[in-house]
């Protein structure tokens, strides 16, 4: 299904699509909830991953993905793991954050908001089971165990000097020319 998604809709902007850009499924863990002491995702332990310090206790979202093993790229890129098929992949809660989605406090006005739940890439704890960062119905930047079924947003990376117009909104959409 995605291949027919992306020949039906990406394909044409191929060459508007970074190759390096990547998606980060920052997967550095930690047994402390408040600093990354590389610990965690064994045993019984509670593991906290990075995001969750980031986000939650710090409140310092970040653009960089600092472990190349969880930059997931396509096969053709000069960075990251390289185990895409096509560059597609979903959007990081610390890019969720940036965009004004609060962690536990509802944000409808947000450009990123639409009403509905949907997944980011971003882990938060493994605590008898994982969970991750997604956005709620109202904007909320909340977490979610991955056993729920909710919806996925898509997102691509675009070149920098990838010509767009509009202003993002429904009424005004931005359109890649």
């Amino acid at each position: 299904q995605l291949e027919t998604w992306y020949q039906n809709n990406l394909s044409s902007y191929a060459s508007k699509i970074d190759p390096n850009a990547g998606f980060c499924g920052d997967r550095i863990s930690s047994t402390s909830s408040s600093s990354i002491n590389n610990l965690g995702g064994t045993g019984a332990n509670t593991t906290y991953y990075a995001g969750y310090i980031r986000l939650v206790t710090s409140k310092a979202p970040v653009l960089t993905c600092v472990n190349s093993n969880d930059l997931y790229t396509i096969s053709s890129s000069t960075k990251g793991n390289k185990s895409l098929t096509y560059p597609i992949g979903l959007i990081t809660a610390d890019e969720i954050s940036m965009a004004g989605g609060l962690w536990n406090g509802a944000n409808p006005n947000f450009y990123l908001y639409n009403g509905q739940l949907y997944w980011t890439l971003t882990p938060y704890i493994f605590n008898n089971s994982p969970y991750v960062f997604y956005i709620y119905s109202n904007g909320t930047l909340a977490a979610l165990n991955v056993s729920n079924a909710t919806n996925l947003r898509p997102v691509i990376n675009l070149k920098a000097n990838t010509m767009i117009t509009g202003k993002g909104t429904i009424s005004n959409p931005y359109i890649v020319s």
